[in-house]
């Protein structure tokens, strides 16, 4: 049991790397508009804002792959509710708590930066909800053959 959730919690913690990475090189790819300095002063900026908001985004990954490990608890593991609150309610509750915060205090941040945010943060429940669903299978399974 131990090899498989430790399994999932490093498949967990990979997904949320490389939505990081993908996040980082979306945007990366978008250019500056217009010429001039002042143009690219603000695409300099804007750069370093989405860095700062993608390594938020990394930490709150992180950090809730980590809830993953509680299915070490066996009265967790064996139910399917807490099992999934494990998997994926730790990260709907705690990227649904920072996206709120940022759409009530970022309305001062350009459109484009908030939509790539929440593709990405929308993307990493969804994915962590698939983990769980064939976590629950596995352990299934496991326990037939016991």
């Amino acid at each position: 049991m131990t090899k498989l959730i430790l399994k999932y919690w490093i498949i967990d913690l990979l997904v949320g790397f490389v939505l990081y990475v993908a996040y980082i090189i979306t945007i990366m790819n978008s250019s500056a508009s217009g010429n001039g300095l002042e143009a690219t002063i603000l695409y300099f900026a804007d750069i370093v804002l989405n860095i700062g908001f993608s390594l938020l985004y990394l930490a709150a990954a992180v950090i809730c792959s980590f809830t993953v490990l509680l299915n070490f608890i066996r009265e967790i593991r064996n139910s399917p509710f807490f099992s999934w609150l494990s998997f994926s309610g730790a990260p709907v509750l705690l990227i649904g708590m920072f996206i709120a915060s940022l759409s009530i205090d970022g309305y001062h941040y350009s459109e484009n930066v908030m939509t790539k945010l929440w593709i990405f943060a929308l993307l990493y429940p969804c994915i962590t909800t698939i983990l769980y669903v064939r976590f629950r299978k596995q352990y299934r399974n496991s326990i037939a053959f016991r």
